[in-house]
């Protein structure tokens, strides 16, 4: 196991689900795709943990936001800022690598 590395600048911005749906993190973790399944999970718990979620996009109303810069505030804690430091260093290298690899 690799000692835990920093955050990619941008990704502090990332949602859990949003990493757990559109970054291709797999094929860069020790164990491929069960382990892959396993931090898809995890990431999703992180979401679901969330008690100040960043709100969808919308008119204002019912939590969410009508400009879509309102949905980049580090204060929801569904954002990678919040949750990077409860992955292992094999998950944050696997995020790391898709994160740039999709860049």
């Amino acid at each position: 196991m690799t000692n835990k590395i920093e955050m990619p600048e941008g990704l502090q911005y990332w949602t859990a689900d949003e990493v757990a749906e559109c970054l291709s993190y797999t094929s860069y973790l020790d164990g491929g795709r069960p382990a892959g399944d396993v931090l898809y999970v995890k990431l999703w718990k992180h979401l679901s943990e969330a008690s100040n979620p960043t709100p969808i996009g919308g008119d204002g109303s019912h939590g969410t936001c009508e400009d879509p810069s309102d949905r980049l505030s580090l204060a929801n804690d569904d954002k990678a800022a919040h949750w990077w430091d409860k992955l292992n260093a094999d998950e944050q290298q696997a995020i790391a690598k898709a994160y740039e690899a999709n860049r």
